[in-house]
C-alpha cells in the first residue's frame, strides 16, 4: 500500500512541477491583477525575470491601447463569473 501524501508534501510536489515547467507560462495573479508567482517558462516565454515581474499588474503584457480600449474590471469580474465558455 502506498503511503497517504499529505497535504504539505502535495502542495510542495505541485510547486516544485509547476517551477520546473519550462514550455508554457505559469503564474498567479492577485485579485488586483497583480503577478503573484511566475515560473521559469513564463521568464523565457514572456522575457521578464521575477524580480522585474512580481509585483506588477498584468496590464504590462498588453499595448497601453488594447488595455484602455479593454478597461480594468476584467480581473475583478473572473472570479465572480467564472471562465468564459
Amino acid at each position: 500500500m502506498t503511503p497517504r501524501r499529505t497535504p504539505l508534501a502535495t502542495e510542495e510536489s505541485f510547486r516544485l512541477l509547476v517551477e520546473s515547467v519550462q514550455d508554457y507560462a505559469i503564474f498567479m495573479l492577485d485579485p488586483e491583477g497583480h503577478v503573484i508567482t511566475w515560473n521559469v517558462g513564463a521568464e523565457r516565454i514572456k522575457g521578464y525575470r521575477p524580480e522585474e515581474i512580481l509585483g506588477q499588474h498584468f496590464s504590462c503584457f498588453y499595448p497601453a491601447d488594447t488595455w484602455k480600449a479593454r478597461g480594468c474590471g476584467c480581473a475583478r469580474t473572473a472570479p465572480s463569473s467564472g471562465p468564459t465558455p
